[in-house]
């Protein structure tokens, strides 16, 4: 897999991290709306990278990717905002 700074011929300063765990990461680059997925360098049963979520895990994923398509179209949605004179 491509590392970030080979990615579209990139530095690496231009990927932000979404979201970091043992097995992947995922890094965006608001400018080109492109995403990086990294996964680990552990080997599955048939010597390729292999990656096994769990419930939560598949929903952090899913937030992530939404947070992404929420960052590209330039979106702020009303519960990420900080309630008024509470």
């Amino acid at each position: 897999m491509e590392r970030p700074s080979k990615a579209k011929g990139l530095d690496e300063t231009m990927w932000e991290s979404v979201l970091k765990k043992d097995q992947f990461e995922i890094r965006m680059n608001p400018t080109y709306k492109s995403i990086l997925f990294q996964v680990s360098d552990t080997a599955g049963s048939e010597g390729k990278p292999a990656l096994v979520l769990n419930q939560a895990e598949l929903f952090e994923l899913l937030h992530a990717f939404l947070a992404i398509n929420r960052s590209f179209n330039r979106e702020t949605m009303y519960y990420d905002e900080e309630p008024d004179g509470a």
